[in-house]
């Protein structure tokens, strides 16, 4: 069985929390990846910094020089998906297709970084030829991971309720099309934004605390709540969540289940679906 460690690329381009801005541009202009993982050591991860983020830093920096680390800017780093260095295949992909920015990052038993798989890792493994030559163990990993998708795709995508799951930090990993419907996006818009964008000002607070609970918990009751739409309304709601566990049984995320206290809503969108 393949497994994250087999597919990972050991050399990961990285930034220290204390980088200035200066020479993270520096880094980019020398690198040929679009992003960087800026951290304080192998086992502490802030988040990824891309180079079209890094742009809106370097803007925010113009005007606060003194704050020249990047440290400072962290609310513009995306978050890091990671995986064990034992996860098997079918759920590396789900993982990479699923992350912000496709990519995920390797992590030893310690909880050291060991390495990163991006989609272009991942790639060459869907070549026939490849999957014939790596023999029947990943014959089966594939046919599971097909299965796995096509039921992924059918139950979560394609759900006439809306659906979405956030990291510890609050950023939406997964968002379904119904949900987007609703609030107004093109699908995929609302992947990388987080609670704040989701729910209204006045919900912060007890969204923050939610996302607590769940992880502490394994779920949240039924809330009656509002969803920020794209165009500033805003839609009540009616949700329940509970935690997502990877298969070490460690919280990695959530998955709310909501629907518009106006159902009409949703008849008004299904079609679009």
């Amino acid at each position: 069985m393949f497994v994250a460690q087999d597919l990972m690329n050991k050399v990961i381009p990285a930034l220290s929390f204390d980088s200035t801005v200066l020479q993270a541009v520096e880094f980019f202009k020398t690198h040929p990846q679009n992003f960087a993982i800026v951290s304080a050591s192998r086992d502490r991860l802030h988040g990824v910094l891309t180079e079209g983020n890094l742009m809106q830093v370097y803007l925010r920096y113009q005007n606060q020089p003194a704050k020249d680390s990047l440290i400072f800017y962290r609310d513009y780093f995306e978050p890091a998906q990671l995986v064990q260095g034992a996860e098997p295949f079918p759920e590396v992909v789900k993982k990479v297709m699923t992350a912000v920015g496709n990519r995920v990052f390797v992590i030893d038993p310690k909880g050291d970084m060991v390495g990163i798989i991006t989609a272009k890792d991942i790639l060459p493994y869907f070549s026939e030829e490849l999957g014939k030559k790596s023999g029947e163990a990943f014959r089966v990993a594939a046919d599971e991971l097909k299965s796995q998708l096509y039921l992924y795709q059918s139950f979560f995508s394609k759900s006439p309720f809306m659906m979405h799951s956030v990291n510890h930090d609050g950023f939406i990993q997964m968002a379904n099309e119904i949900l987007h419907a609703v609030l107004g996006y093109e699908y995929g818009q609302l992947i990388g934004k987080t609670i704040f964008d989701l729910y209204p000002q006045e919900s912060h607070r007890k969204a923050e605390a939610g996302i607590k609970t769940i992880f502490n918990q394994g779920y949240h009751e039924v809330v009656q709540s509002e969803m920020m739409h794209k165009s500033g309304h805003k839609v009540s709601v009616e949700l329940i969540s509970r935690a997502l566990v990877d298969q070490y049984n460690n919280p990695v995320g959530t998955m709310t289940v909501s629907r518009p206290k106006d159902m009409k809503i949703l008849l008004d969108v299904l079609p679009q679906i």
